[in-house]
């Protein structure tokens, strides 16, 4: 098998010798800047900056809790 992977690189959590570490809001902008490449070649670059503002949004502003109860009149 090991002739199939290149253990130096291969993360050690799979029997490899690097060592990675992984950072949710890097990820999320690096997705965030793939979707809107994604959009503007398929040519929905309204999509793209839906998308874009919609997940920057997201990750800045948690969402509003509705309330338990109505208030009473």
């Amino acid at each position: 098998m090991q002739s199939y992977f290149d253990i130096e690189n291969l993360p050690s959590e799979f029997g490899g010798k690097a060592s990675l570490e992984y950072d949710h809001e890097e990820f999320s902008r690096s997705m965030v800047e793939d979707d809107v490449r994604t959009a503007k070649f398929w040519g929905s670059v309204e999509k793209s900056r839906h998308v874009a503002d919609d997940h920057l949004a997201q990750v800045a502003t948690p969402p509003a809790t509705p309330p338990l109860a109505i208030t009473a009149s």
